[in-house]
């Protein structure tokens, strides 16, 4: 009897310490703290910048909207528009890689692995500025493709919306879904409004990439977009306990 009550007794404690893990993982993810929402406000704010300068410079294919570039590959195909479909297809297979680097890396470094991919990524502008002061050629944006691929992997989980992604369609549908689920007392009503937050800043990053590159240069859009990369490099080293 004796032996029973142990059993219960050690079965009742493994389920309570089992509960308050997962409490804990809620919290969480529900209240990750500011860091997170800051890093993801960054990370899309560059990839809507990037996309507005790839889609003025690049005639109009994105460097990390892959859902516009998988439409215009198909209007190509229809075309037969034959240097549409390669850079098209390019910059698709390079946001592929860069997506697989991404998690290769998220992988292999550990609780290091957003400031190896912040890296990574500083690594490929810095080549892309590189080449377009030698060869003065748009295709040295395709580099910045891979560096896209790669940042998706560092989305990041706020009031339990996942964001720090390009997936802007994703975003708006997730809003919509976010205000149902709020209403019926499903989700956080913080949930819907992380993502609108997401959006904009996204838009306000396209606006300023177009800025930067029609009223300064390429290189100066470049270069921007490096100096906001590096400046991200020493803010996720001082906040890594809080991210991992």
């Amino acid at each position: 009897m004796e032996k029973e009550l142990d059993i219960m007794a050690s079965a009742s404690a493994s389920d309570s310490t089992s509960d308050r893990k997962r409490v804990g993982q809620t919290i969480e993810r529900l209240e990750p703290g500011l860091s997170r929402l800051l890093l993801s406000c960054v990370l899309v704010l560059i990839s809507g910048f990037i996309d507005a300068v790839g889609y003025l410079q690049l005639g109009k294919i994105y460097l990390s909207f892959m859902s516009g570039n998988s439409t215009k590959l198909g209007i190509a195909l229809f075309e037969g528009d034959g240097a549409v479909l390669t850079n098209i297809g390019l910059v698709i297979l390079l946001f592929i890689v860069g997506a697989f680097l991404g998690t290769m890396i998220t992988e292999l470094s550990g609780k290091w692995r957003l400031t190896a991919i912040l890296g990574m990524e500083s690594l490929l502008f810095v080549g892309a500025i590189v080449l377009l002061l030698f060869l003065h050629t748009q295709s040295v944006l395709f580099p910045i493709a891979v560096a896209m691929g790669m940042q998706n992997t560092m989305h990041q989980m706020v009031a339990h919306a996942d964001v720090g992604k390009g997936f802007v369609t994703g975003t708006l549908f997730g809003i919509g879904q976010a205000l149902a689920k709020a209403i019926r007392g499903k989700a956080p009503a913080s949930e819907w409004a992380v993502l609108a937050l997401s959006w904009v800043i996204f838009v306000i990053g396209a606006a300023l990439g177009a800025l930067l590159l029609t009223q300064g240069s390429l290189l100066l859009a470049l270069i921007a977009s490096l100096a906001l990369l590096l400046l991200l490099i020493p803010y996720v080293l001082h906040v890594q306990r809080d991210l991992t």
